[in-house]
Order: C-alpha cells, then structure tokens, then sequence
C-alpha cells in the first residue's frame, strides 16, 4: 500500500487527488505545495489543520474558499489575518465559522461594505446589532432586515428622508419584515396563552 501511495504521491494529478485522500501526513507534506491547484484543493479539504493552515496564502480562490468551509475555526481566523478579501471566500467564513470567528470578520471587512453585505445573513444577533452603526446606511438596514422589531424600527427612522431609490425599496421591505415578526411573536403569545390556560385548568380540577 504504501509504495502504491508513493507511486501515486509523484503521478498524475488525478494520482495526487488520490494519495491526498487515502495518505496521510507523509503525501501531504509533498502534495501541499503541489503545482496543480486541484491537488491543493483536495488538501484543503481532506487535510488537518497543520497542512490546511499553510494554504491560507494559496493565490487560487477556490482552494481558500474550501479552507473557508472545510478548515476548522483557527484556519478561518488565519484567513482573516491574512487580510482575505474575496466575497465569496468571506462569505464561506462567515456561514461556516463560529461566533469568534464572526466577530473577527465584522471587524476585518468593516471598510468593505460590498464584502460585508453578502455576509449579512449569517452574523449573530450582536453583530446585526453593530453594523446598525455603520457609516453604510445599505449596511444598516440590510443588518436590520435580519434583526429584530426594534431594529427594523430603528432602520426606518434613519431611512426617514431619504432620497435613495433603492433605500426607499428597501424601506419597504422593512415594513414587511416587521409584519412578519409580529405574525411570529402573535402566534407565540397565542400558544403561551393557550398552554397557561390548560395549565390553569388542571390545577383547578
């Protein structure tokens, strides 16, 4: 087995995909820096954390984005470190990574709203609630539309007279987001309601 993964180690490119995945740290150590973009790929992939944090400076997009969704929290910090600015691949961080890491990342693309955006959808109550602060007022109310009543409330005010078209757009959709989230909180209340009563019953028979 082994001369068959050495073999493989130093083969073709479809070789190499192949010793990453059934070898182990001894093709890895050969197969990291491989040429072939692939190769990496599938070490990004499949390898632990020492080999995925050596592609952390890897120039080929998609071999980040799969450290990004494959690589544990500390390679998505390095990410991070590294000044990773592609949206795609800060986006993966963002949906794959923990609270720490999302953290981090609202501060690290804080001055790339374009990046920051598409990570919306992802972030935690905390940072929805710190990016309704930024200088962006895209950023604000996209953040508000995945935060809570109060937060869209906010949102509306500060988009009170505005002239921006696509702000106005949005406004709209604002007002739809807190319809919603009432509907929501209405039918909690309403099974609360109808569990203390239940309750209340029982103990009065």
């Amino acid at each position: 087995m082994q001369k068959t993964l050495e073999a493989w180690t130093y083969g073709d490119e479809e070789s190499k995909v192949s010793a990453v995945f059934r070898g182990g740290t001894r093709e890895w150590a050969v197969l990291w820096k491989d040429e072939s973009y692939k190769v990496r790929g599938a070490i990004a992939y499949f390898a632990n954390e020492e080999f995925q944090l050596k592609l952390v400076y890897d120039p080929i997009t998609p071999v980040r984005e799969r450290l990004a969704i494959y690589g544990t929290d500390k390679v998505r910090l390095a990410l991070l470190e590294r000044g990773e600015s592609d949206k795609e691949v800060v986006k993966r961080i963002a949906k794959f990574g923990n609270t720490t890491v999302r953290h981090r990342l609202v501060q690290a693309v804080w001055d790339k709203p374009d990046v920051l955006y598409s990570c919306i959808p992802y972030l935690s109550a905390s940072d929805i609630e710190k990016l309704l602060s930024h200088p962006s007022m895209d950023i604000c109310v996209q953040a508000a539309l995945h935060g809570n009543q109060e937060q869209c409330k906010r949102a509306l005010t500060m988009t009170a007279n505005t002239k921006d078209i696509l702000l106005a757009f949005m406004r709209d959709d604002l007002i739809e987001r807190m319809r919603e989230l009432e509907k929501v909180d209405n039918a909690i209340n309403f099974g609360k309601t109808i569990t203390r009563k239940k309750q209340e019953m029982e103990l009065s028979t």
